[in-house]
């Protein structure tokens, strides 16, 4: 009996000290996930200096502005490359940890080198176009070996709707105080404090505390067991590796192509799910030329610019936790009804979007406009546009965050986990090369719209009843044309999340936007 008892005794024990373990497993992982996605948000620090770098320094036009602000990220692209080479490519015997390291140190020295170009009065946009690149295609490596590195365990555990929630939470939480701390800067910069390189320069200091989580914290088991080379050979073999994976996709380019046609064609719910991420994100856009026309016209600051995405982020913070709380409360909610609830209210929210554009004396503004007591309001010195911009922007941006998390949860629940990280990254990089393609074609209409010889669409526009600002602004009418273009791309958008519900079931697979409660 006291041999029965002492074994009583011992197995609740051991059954603690592992899920201790288990605990303690589980938040080391945490810190690999949240901390890349915390340290990319940190790259936007440059985001107001950069709009101010774009259009005063090297002195780009509207269509020019529009097309560097959105090449700038083509750094991205490269997402689904880098999810093969760590998919296929050890680097001193690992295949995810290596590489997140590596990388990490070359954000630090490609934002160096920005950094280093502008102190030294580079004003060629073709180089800097380069060099962000450089630094942005770094984060992707990393944000590609932490997503596959999420997917694998994700799916192992039911976690990933909660782990997809928890990166974004993170990006979320320093986005807000980058670029706050961003626009601050730039305030330096335009009264002479301060210097655009500082901005740079500081911007490639986090990237340290990326390379130290993963140093410390990733687990991987070691693919080859010999002994290693010095130092100094393991970082020149890192750039042949390097080089050596990309040349390799290269010359398997063609077999690729024959690859990707059987994979549409055996794939058919990842073909699906392409097709709506991309029209779900595609929205011709013109985000830096409306930047520089609210600076313009509209007397934006980069103060102005730093408040209102620094609440964004906030409030994209606080709309993360809320959706993950409802998510967890309602299981009932399907992913489809949240992405419909999305495409509602953009239609609802059309209205608003030409408010930036209307001047003071509008009947549109009689119908909102009021003021406060001046010991009431926190920023006396703001005019109904900022105010406007700030309300609007953090109120849509708290609701409509299931746009984000409900396509990523839906893409961490369908990938292979024999290629977790070039699927993942080839669905997310879809995304980033959404978002440029949308600039691009944003730049594209707006200088097709101000030729001449289109003065007859524009000037028709301006005396049909689609122009609600009627002014006699050719910049002001086209930016009202983008927002019908917008309306209608939201609304293309319903026939491809039918399509991708239709396929998910007929394939019997449950989205779980919260996790799957039994493991």
């Amino acid at each position: 009996m006291k041999t029965k008892g002492r074994r009583d005794v011992a197995t609740p024990t051991q059954g603690d000290q592992t899920d201790e373990n288990e605990k303690q497993d589980e938040a080391r992982f945490r810190w690999v996930l949240g901390v890349p996605y915390f340290v990319q948000g940190t790259s936007h620090l440059t985001e107001v200096p950069i709009l101010y770098f774009i259009k005063f320094s090297l002195g780009m036009g509207e269509a020019g502005g529009q097309l560097f602000d959105s090449l700038r990220n083509v750094g991205w692209f490269i997402k689904p490359v880098w999810g093969l080479i760590s998919d296929r490519v050890p680097l001193f015997g690992y295949r995810r940890k290596s590489w997140f390291v590596l990388m990490a140190f070359l954000a630090m020295a490609f934002w160096a080198v920005s950094a280093l170009l502008s102190a030294l009065g580079v004003r060629t946009p073709a180089i800097f176009l380069v060099s962000f690149n450089l630094a942005f295609a770094t984060y992707a490596f990393v944000d590609v070996v932490c997503d596959a590195l999420m997917v694998e365990r994700g799916r192992r555990s039911g976690k990933v709707g909660t782990f997809v929630n928890f990166q974004w939470g993170a990006l979320a939480v320093a986005n807000a105080g980058s670029v706050m701390l961003g626009s601050y800067f730039q305030t330096l910069i335009q009264d002479g404090q301060l210097q655009p390189w500082v901005v740079f320069a500081a911007t490639g200091v986090p990237p340290l505390a990326t390379a130290y989580v993963g140093l410390r914290n990733i687990k991987e088991d070691r693919q080859q067991a010999e002994a290693g080379p010095p130092v100094t050979h393991r970082l020149a073999n890192a750039g042949h590796a390097l080089v050596g994976g990309v040349a390799r996709v290269g010359r398997r380019l063609p077999g690729f192509v024959g690859a990707f046609r059987r994979f549409r064609q055996q794939n058919r719910l990842i073909w699906y799910l392409v097709l709506f991420l991309f029209f779900w994100k595609f929205n011709p856009s013109v985000g830096f030329i409306e930047r520089s026309y609210l600076i313009d016209e509209r007397g934006f600051s980069a103060t102005s610019f730093g408040l209102v995405l620094s609440l964004g982020g906030l409030s994209f913070l606080a709309s993360v936790l809320a959706y993950a709380w409802i998510t967890r409360r309602f299981p009932k909610v399907r992913w489809e009804h949240y992405l419909y609830a999305m495409v509602f209210l953009g239609v609802l929210s059309f209205p608003l979007s030409f408010f930036l554009y209307l001047e003071p004396g509008h009947p549109w503004w009689e119908a909102i406009y009021f003021t406060v007591p001046d010991a009431l309001n926190p920023l006396p010195t703001w005019n109904r546009y900022e105010w406007f911009r700030l309300l609007v922007q953090t109120l849509l941006g708290f609701a409509t965050i299931p746009a984000f998390l409900v396509p990523l949860t839906i893409a961490g629940e369908t990938v292979s986990l024999t290629y977790a990280g070039v699927s993942y990254a080839f669905l997310m990089s879809l995304t980033n090369v959404t978002n440029m393609f949308e600039g691009v074609v944003g730049a594209g209409l707006y200088d097709l719209l101000t030729r001449p010889w289109m003065t007859w669409l524009v000037s028709g526009f301006q005396h049909s009843l689609f122009d609600i600002a009627g002014t006699g602004d050719t910049r002001t009418a086209i930016l009202e044309i983008f927002v019908y273009i917008s309306l209608v791309f939201s609304l293309l958008t319903i026939p491809f999340i039918l399509l991708l519900k239709r396929e998910l079931t007929r394939r019997g697979i449950e989205i779980h936007l919260a996790g799957r409660t039994e493991v």
